[in-house]
């Protein structure tokens, strides 16, 4: 078993896991029940048991992401700050270079892999199913096999490049945060090496200047980051016990605002009117109460010795370490294995209109669900567990090695930065 000094610090991977969980809880929740996108059925009609505050976090996806931006901003930052506190900035700019040749390589080899293994689905027809689905999120992403051979690859090269230039791959639309991540990685690294020879002060009033023109998340954790250099172990002894949990309360309330008709709810309703006045015109709200949301429940995380003993139980441990590939997969295995197991019944038997035309499948009933939501998830983090073991080794391989050709030669024992 690992010290308790490393167990407490690893606490952000179980938060990392977390988020990573509600991603594809979203995912599902947009593809099969849309309607919990609102906070509220309609109008004067009471709200389903999800649509009420705290449990409609299991369609909180883009708070889910938000909190990636902060776990970028923070593990991305946390060494350089250390080194550039203990004086050896050399060694803080020795390391951003190293981390920001090693980026790119850890985010893009393994996203080209979960790219092509898309693209091979596709032209076996495993999304075929997915054309006559009742279920509009599925149905959106369906790709059917290219007309000829050349057609297919030349379309698989346009999505590998489609995903890092335009954030849009054509095979898996989830991709879309991929080339966020990998900006605000660089934010961090070119706010590093700006501010590694300033005092902790001065990078402080840099950083939240930066963080309230932009909005960034990744500037917030590098916040949070100083706060981990300032206080280290003594953080969950530095705030009244209930303090931290109510920090962590509020965080997960913000993150509940409704994506859609926030009009339909008092509480939604008064978020809005709090925002609209003080946000550009015809801004998103929903985005800037993730935002804040998301750095509140961090806060609050980082000051709590529960939380931080709960993300780094083994569990949570888990489902940091299989974050990045479950991410990269659940929307494959949502629009074959999940969409066979719920339309299969209704396939076996197709209707027809007057045209000719087929009608929508029909979904299973709840049966179908209590059956297939386990089975997915259990094949979803199996797969990712054998990503983990087996491709995700490698890419850090081919990475190291071309970063330690680019530098010259210089060694490196083990991998240069956290993903």
């Amino acid at each position: 078993m690992p010290p308790a000094a490393a167990r407490d610090a690893n606490w952000i991977d179980g938060l990392r896991g977390c988020a990573s969980f509600v991603v594809v809880t979203g995912h599902l929740c947009t593809a099969f029940a849309p309607y919990l996108h609102s906070p509220a059925m309609g109008e004067d009609l009471p709200p389903t048991l999800f649509q009420y505050p705290f449990l409609r976090l299991i369609v909180g996806g883009r708070s889910a992401v938000a909190l990636f931006f902060l776990v970028t901003g923070y593990v991305n930052s946390i060494s350089p700050i250390a080194k550039s506190r203990a004086g050896n900035t050399d060694a803080a700019f020795h390391g951003i270079a190293k981390s920001a040749l090693a980026r790119s390589g850890r985010l893009v080899l393994p996203t080209v892999i979960a790219t092509v293994f898309c693209w091979l689905l596709a032209q076996l027809g495993a999304y075929s199913m997915g054309e006559h689905v009742d279920a509009t999120w599925i149905r959106q992403g369906w790709h059917g096999r290219a007309t000829d051979p050349w057609t297919g690859i030349e379309s698989l090269v346009h999505a590998v490049i489609e995903t890092w230039t335009v954030g849009w791959d054509e095979y898996d639309g989830t991709q879309w945060t991929l080339i966020l991540f990998l900006e605000g990685a660089f934010m961090v690294y070119m706010t590093m090496v700006a501010t590694v020879l300033v005092t902790p002060f001065a990078r402080k009033v840099i950083i939240w200047a930066l963080w309230v023109y932009s909005c960034m998340n990744v500037f917030f954790g590098i916040f949070v980051a100083e706060l981990h250099t300032d206080f280290g172990a003594e953080a969950t002894n530095y705030l009244p016990m209930p303090v931290p949990s109510l920090m962590m309360i509020v965080g997960l309330f913000l993150c509940g605002y409704p994506q859609d008709a926030a009009e339909l709810a008092g509480w939604s309703r008064a978020m809005s009117n709090i925002l609209l006045p003080i946000t550009p015109k015809e801004a998103d709200i929903r985005r800037y109460w993730d935002s804040i949301g998301a750095c509140i429940l961090l806060l609050g995380i980082f000051f709590s010795k529960n939380a931080r003993r709960v993300l780094t139980s083994p569990s949570f441990n888990f489902l940091g370490r299989v974050s990045f590939p479950v991410y990269l997969l659940h929307n494959q295995l949502i629009k074959t294995l999940m969409t066979w197991m719920i339309y299969l019944p209704s396939a076996m038997h197709p209707t027809y209109d007057d045209q000719g035309q087929q009608k929508d499948l029909e979904r299973g009933p709840p049966l179908h669900f209590a059956v297939a939501i386990p089975v997915f998830y259990y094949i979803l983090y199996r797969l990712a567990h054998l990503w983990v073991l087996y491709i995700d080794p490698l890419c850090a391989r081919l990475t190291n090695w071309a970063v330690k050709k680019a530098m010259g030669g210089a060694s490196s024992e083990k991998p240069i930065l956290i993903q």
